[in-house]
């Protein structure tokens, strides 16, 4: 059996498995029904990825409609399984969201259908725009020392990405070096020194460990271990590698060491959150210490976690779902849920309200010169809010604030009705060109991931065909895209003018020791 089959019929066993958990766990008529759903949903899908040779010609789009699977139909499954609590539990309309999901899940595959019907045709004449990237680098392979000036690049810009959306735009670069590991399962030991890589990697991660909690920044502990995770997964995914004992072991070894470290670290993304409170007033190196003294002290964890609770249950609006936080981070299930039950009680006039702020939300995407030059008056500071907030002020009149995520499926309800399923199917042929155009296929019929498309990989799989807002969708479809390829392009050139430099001073170092030694 090949590494990707094994990794699917795992899936496979996963979801029979998981769902004979829920008719245990809850026997009830809404929780079987629900179960129901996300089984059939999780088994055609995961058929129709088993079945054809999505993740071999169309790699990126495929993982976008596995991940939007993952998030938010079987990840709610699994997660809730193992916690041995209901898949309906602490959902507003479990039936129906769950069957608007699996909707948009087939919708999603019929069109990935056409648009691989549509791209296998012209698979041989690449386009202006391929070329276009080809001949800026963009699918070059970088080296492990180019890898490393981008990664620390991609980290400053990180550190300033709170203060700056040149920095915010540069951010992704920052796990860079991890894609090492990547190039070296594809191109062998040639390709750098493994041993003194992985130490690097060891002390990398580490460093942005201690980063994310000086700076109480979850999400940038988080996103770099998502996107580890999720780029092997990829290439596993892909993989026609016969699987052995060996690998076998090492999969399972893997699995249970996960698992062992999932709370630990769900009580280190808790920790930083109870010490978020004294960030403004504490040093960077207390907020360390000061995290570390929460994550070693049971008692304030505990604590926290019950009146996160009860404040949650005592809200007109509330996002409790998936107890562990860090498996919370990967299933947005919840987020649906709460959207499409609030429009669903949108008036008319709401619905127009809806209409006019998200015509505004589309221009304000648009850089701020552009809309001076086209003199169109929107004013991004008064817009401090998201489409959550919103849909659930117009349904049921919460005020504005918090940024409650949204979901795209029930903006598309409020604002055309029972026609968003038909435009969201051409919104996914869009969605899958603007993804895939981060891949290209060799002479040798080889689907090869360039560096953006690998460092993309979080993103695109919590949000690839998905998003909080139609918005952010258009955005990232048009305007991410561009940015992508500018920045990259220009880090590159930089990194590797740096790697010239660096390479150039150390060879000539190394030849003066070596002379030096032979002249004694």
């Amino acid at each position: 059996m090949s590494i990707s089959k094994f990794i699917n019929s795992t899936f496979l066993w996963l979801v029979f498995l998981a769902f004979i958990s829920q008719l245990i766990i809850d026997f009830s008529t809404i929780n079987i029904a629900t179960s129901c759903i996300v089984f059939t949903t999780g088994m055609l899908s995961l058929c129709y990825f088993r079945l054809s040779d999505v993740f071999e010609t169309h790699p990126l789009s495929s993982y976008a409609i596995f991940g939007f699977l993952l998030t938010s139909q079987l990840g709610a499954l699994f997660a809730q399984s193992v916690a041995w609590v209901a898949i309906s539990e602490n959902l507003r309309q479990p039936i129906l969201t769950f069957s608007l999901l699996a909707m948009y899940q087939a919708i999603a595959i019929l069109a990935h259908l056409l648009y691989r019907i549509i791209t296998n045709k012209t698979t041989n004449k690449p386009g202006i725009i391929r070329n276009t990237l080809t001949a800026l680098g963009i699918y070059s392979t970088p080296s492990a020392i180019n890898l490393w000036f981008i990664g620390f690049i991609g980290l400053f810009a990180l550190l300033l990405s709170n203060i700056s959306k040149v920095a915010d735009g540069l951010s992704f670069l920052a796990w860079a070096p991890f894609l090492i590991p990547i190039y070296l399962q594809q191109l062998g030991p040639n390709y750098c020194n493994a041993k003194i890589n992985y130490l690097f990697l060891v002390v990398f991660a580490l460093l942005i460990a201690l980063m994310a909690m000086a700076f109480n920044a979850r999400s940038i502990m988080l996103s770099g271990i998502a996107t580890v995770l999720l780029l092997f997964l990829l290439i596993g995914m892909r993989s026609s590698k016969a699987i052995t004992f060996e690998m076998l072991s090492k999969f399972i070894i893997l699995g249970l060491l996960g698992l062992a470290l999932s709370w630990p670290a769900s009580n280190m993304v808790t920790a930083m959150v109870v010490a978020r409170k004294d960030r403004a007033k504490l040093s960077i190196d207390k907020m360390v210490v000061n995290t570390f003294e929460n994550f070693l002290d049971p008692e304030i964890l505990e604590e926290y976690s019950k009146e996160s609770i009860l404040k949650e249950l005592r809200s007109a609006y509330d996002e409790a779902y998936i107890e562990n936080p860090i498996i919370a981070r990967f299933v947005i299930t919840k987020f649906h849920d709460n959207t499409l039950y609030f429009a669903g009680r949108v008036s008319e006039k709401g619905s127009e309200d809806v209409w006019k702020i998200s015509k505004e939300f589309f221009w304000a995407t648009l850089p701020q010169p552009w809309l001076d030059e086209l003199k169109i008056d929107v004013d991004k500071d008064t817009l401090r809010f998201s489409m959550g907030d919103i849909i659930v002020n117009q349904a049921v009149g919460l005020p504005l604030g918090g940024f409650k995520t949204g979901s795209v499926f029930g903006q598309g309800y409020v604002m055309f009705g029972n026609l968003f399923p038909i435009i969201y199917f051409f919104m996914c042929l869009i969605l899958y060109a603007a993804i895939d155009i981060f891949s290209t296929r060799t002479a040798e019929k080889v689907t090869i991931l360039s560096a953006i498309g690998m460092l993309h990989i979080w993103p695109n799989f919590l949000f690839g065909i998905t998003a909080d807002s139609l918005h952010h969708l258009f955005n990232s479809a048009f305007r991410d895209v561009l940015q992508s390829v500018l920045l990259y392009t220009i880090i590159f050139a930089i990194a590797k003018g740096l790697s010239n430099i660096y390479l150039k001073f150390f060879l000539s170092n190394s030849i003066n020791r070596s002379d030096t030694v032979r002249m004694s």
